[in-house]
Order: structure tokens, then sequence, then C-alpha cells
């Protein structure tokens, strides 16, 4: 250690620690983060794919996932390209060990779940946000898209390279990764199943970062679980989607005074009852509180006809009610999904729960969301906060169209009868952390009180929609026992040292799914 003179004895220590280190890798000082899974990429040659806090870009890519109170600041972010950069990534990741530390990694498409679902603290995330692209093979009709993609530019880039579309997500700011993994329930489910029903071929990076593809001829277990199993078994860089023809949809919304709620449920119990033949047709019931928009809370009804049919009877009940404006018009889903992006930074929570198709039970749950803003206008103040109550038909026959294209992991055949998803979010803009716990406490015991009351009447149902559920819940539990006892099997084989399971913690996980 010729040239350094050390008048202390740790100052030395520190000295020859530097030089060594220097010596012993081929980085300048600036490659020493202090983090050792960063400094594993940057030694694997990912240098330009980290975002370190001192980076220009870090905060935008804090930014990136929707919710405020979601958004984490890891130890680095890094970027992947492409599928082979991710492979290498995951093998630097693999390789740095885990010592004695309490260090994890999350992945994120589009960053719309739950806190510490696709974003961490102390570790990496895995920012897919590059991987965006979506192109046609018009021979095959299959539109290959990368996780990174966001849906509104998903079906803009289709409808411009081939004039079709896919079974995707309705707000346009959702990330394709998390939707597919999730299941990805769509305007196009009645036609077409869920959005994961329509992946042929998934490409995936396993934890020892082979890259393979799994469809029906190969790793067919494996495309089966990844049809609603989430971040179990890999990441997904590319899948290959059935295209449907693009038309423009018929679609509207009707906006409707709370006075008339007995009316719009009795209108959606019936939607919900239809059979397939006319499963081109999709509703969506949204009770909103929220004063930037409207003075008073009303009922926000979301229609649509995939197939762009103007004159559709499917809606002829909820038609007759009064509204205080209503719009049915042709629109490109391109076009409805760029205006159909829900604003981002807020601290939100919310719940969800699936019921049999009821009048009864979704009357009550009526009364509970009013009850709940009420107590929120009292103690937050009415324009501080914003409310949605969410009820979405579940018929029968989605399931059935899953099983006819392969299967899934979803359980939909468990249910007995028509359903529907009930889901609730309240968020606010300018409040503290005490509020949003206070929020979620609420909202919480809102839909604890609405699950008693369905199991009174018989129309509680376990499926929990990964995609809307919270972190108190077991969505992949909610499958059923023979599909768990699957996925669990199908994770042994793809991933035999649990890596994804103790290194990826976040969102719903397979090791903490009761046997």
């Amino acid at each position: 250690m010729v040239g350094i003179n050390c008048k202390w004895v740790t100052p030395c220590v520190f000295a020859i620690f530097i030089s060594s280190y220097l010596c012993s890798t081929q980085h300048t000082v600036q490659a020493i983060t202090g983090f050792r899974p960063c400094d594993a990429l940057i030694s694997a040659g990912f240098t330009d794919r980290v975002i370190l806090a001192t980076s220009e870009d870090y905060e935008d890519r804090v930014a990136g996932t929707w919710a405020a109170n979601a958004r984490f600041r890891p130890w680095c972010f890094v970027q992947p390209h492409n599928t082979q950069e991710l492979s290498g990534i995951i093998k630097a990741l693999e390789s740095a060990g885990s010592g004695a530390g309490d260090w994890h990694i999350a992945v994120r498409s589009g960053g719309h779940h739950f806190a510490g679902t696709n974003g961490i603290a102390n570790g990496v995330t895995i920012d897919l946000a590059a991987m965006n692209s979506s192109s046609f093979d018009p021979e095959n009709k299959i539109a290959s898209v990368e996780p990174g993609a966001r849906w509104k530019d998903v079906y803009s880039n289709l409808l411009d390279i081939g004039n079709v579309t896919v079974t995707g997500g309705r707000d346009g700011n959702v990330g394709v990764g998390g939707f597919l993994v999730g299941g990805g329930n769509s305007y196009f489910s009645g036609r077409t199943g869920f959005g994961a029903d329509n992946v042929v071929n998934f490409e995936v990076v396993l934890s020892n970062g082979t890259i393979v593809d799994a469809n029906t001829n190969e790793h067919h277990e494996l495309w089966k679980a990844l049809k609603g199993g989430g971040l179990n078994f890999g990441i997904v860089t590319r899948f290959d989607i059935q295209t449907i023809p693009a038309v423009d949809l018929a679609f509207g919304s009707s906006v409707i005074s709370f006075n008339h709620s007995d009316r719009v449920i009795d209108a959606f119990v019936e939607f919900a009852d239809l059979s397939e033949e006319l499963g081109a047709d999709a509703m969506i019931v949204v009770y909103t509180h929220d004063m930037e928009l409207n003075e008073e809370d009303v009922i926000v009804v979301v229609r649509a006809n995939t197939e762009g049919n103007l004159n559709t009877t499917s809606f002829d009940k909820l038609n007759a009610i009064p509204n205080i404006s209503s719009e049915w018009v042709h629109r490109s889903l391109a076009d409805i999904a760029n205006s159909s992006q829900i604003e981002g930074n807020i601290k939100v929570s919310g719940a969800a729960l699936t019921f049999l198709n009821s009048p009864f039970i979704f009357r009550y749950a009526v009364n509970l969301n009013k009850q709940l803003i009420s107590r929120f206008s009292r103690s937050l103040g009415a324009e501080n906060f914003g409310a949605q109550m969410f009820i979405q038909p579940l018929p029968k026959y989605f399931g059935d169209i899953g099983e006819r294209k392969g299967g899934n992991v979803l359980g939909l055949n468990r249910i007995p009868s028509n359903a529907a998803i009930w889901s609730a979010g309240i968020w606010i803009k300018n409040g503290t952390d005490a509020d949003l716990a206070v929020i979620q406490a609420e909202v919480h015991a809102m839909a604890a009180e609405l699950r008693f009351f369905a199991e009174k009447q018989d129309t509680a149902v376990e499926f929990v929609y990964l995609n809307y559920a919270d972190p108190s819940q077991d969505a992949l539990g909610s499958y059923g026992p023979e599909n768990v006892a699957f996925m669990k099997e199908v994770a042994k084989k793809y991933d035999p040292q649990g890596w994804w399971q103790r290194r990826t913690p976040g969102g719903f996980k397979l090791s903490r799914v009761d046997d």
C-alpha cells in the first residue's frame, strides 16, 4: 500500500479496504453504492440501467407508482430494456446473496396496486417501464405486448398498425403486466373471458434467469398458473394475445340521482343475469362522491357494447330511469381508455368482495356506503375526500369461457350462479397519514359488515378478484384448494428454491396460503 500514510488505525484500515475493492473490480469509485444488490447490478454491467437516489430521474421513477401512499424509495431502481437484460438482472440479484441483511426486490409494470405490492424501501425495484412495446402478427392474428406498456398506448398502437384490439384494461394508465397475471376483467369479458384467458403464450424469466415460453404445447402448467397466479412463478416479459377486430364501441355513461338508487340496482341485477348471447354488453355502476365533479353525490352508470350496437336492448331498464345527463355514442377503445384514467398522486384505501347477484346485498352496501360518506363529511369535510363504490357483473359464463380457452386458476367455476364484484375506495389529496389510517379502518370495517350480512343472506362468495384485493385478503386462497395445490406444484417445479417467495415478498404469495 505505497503512498498511504496513516495517522490512525481506523482510517488506514478503511483506506486498505477501498484500495483492495478497487483493485478487485473493474469499476471506478462511483460504482460503490454501499448497497449490496445495487453493487451486484453495476458489477454485472448494468450501470446504465441502475437509477440511484442521486440520479436525476430517480424521483420520476418514484412517482411512477399511481397512489401517493404506495410510493417507496428503494436503494435503487433497475430498468431492463429487453428480456435478455432482465434475465441478467435476475442472475445478478440472485448472486448478491442474502447474508444476514433484510433486503428484497419489488417488480413494477404499471404500479396500480396497494402499497408494497410493486414497490419497496429496503432493496431494489425492477421497473419494467422501458419494456413497453406492442406489435401485431397479421398472419396469426396475435398481438405481442410487453409488461410495462399502458393499455391506452397498446390500444392506440394496435388500432394504427392492424385495426385490431385485445381484451385488456379499462383505465388507460394501468400497466399490462400486473393486470393480466391478476386475471384481468375487461369490457370484452362477456365475449372473450378475462384478459388472461386470451394469452396464448407467456415469455417468462424464471428465478435462475432462464427464459421460457409457456403455452398449450410447452410448459402448459406454467401457462395455466400464470392466468391469475400473480408474481409467484417468474416475470412475464411478453404476452402473446389473441386479437379482436377493432370496431368503435357503443359507449356512454348516465349520471343519475341517488334518489333513483333502487331502480338502478334493479336494472343492474337484471343485466347481470343476462345470458352469454348478450355478452357484448357491459355495465359498471359507480356510486360517486367527488365535489370537484359534482356538488351532490351521484350514480354514474358506464355501459358499452363491444360490437358497436347502439340499438342493444340490454340497457332498456336502465335507460327508463330519469337521468341528470347521458351519452351513448360510437367511440374507439383507444379513445375511451385515453379518457378513462383515474387521477393518481392521491392517498387511497379500498376493499373488494364478491357476492351472488342479489338486490338485497347491493342495497345494504349502498346504505353502508352512504353512512361512511356522511361520517367522513363531518370529520374531514365533504370537499376534502372522494369516494367511489363499484358494482360489476360476474356472470357464471365468464368462468365457462375461461375453461373453453384452456382453463385458468381463478376458480370462477366454483361460483354457483351469477355474481358481482363489489369494491369501494376512499381517497384524500391533502390529508395526513393519520387521516388515511382512519379511512383504512373505516373502509375495512364496512367491508367486514357487508361480508357478514352477505353470509347471513347466503350470498357471500369466496372469490376475491386479485387486482382489487387488499393486503388483508387471501386472494390466491379464494381460488379454492385444488387451484392452490396446483399453483404450489407449479411454483415448486419452476422455482424450487422459492426465490420469488422470499426475495419478492410484495403482493400475494403462495407460501402464505394455507394448504
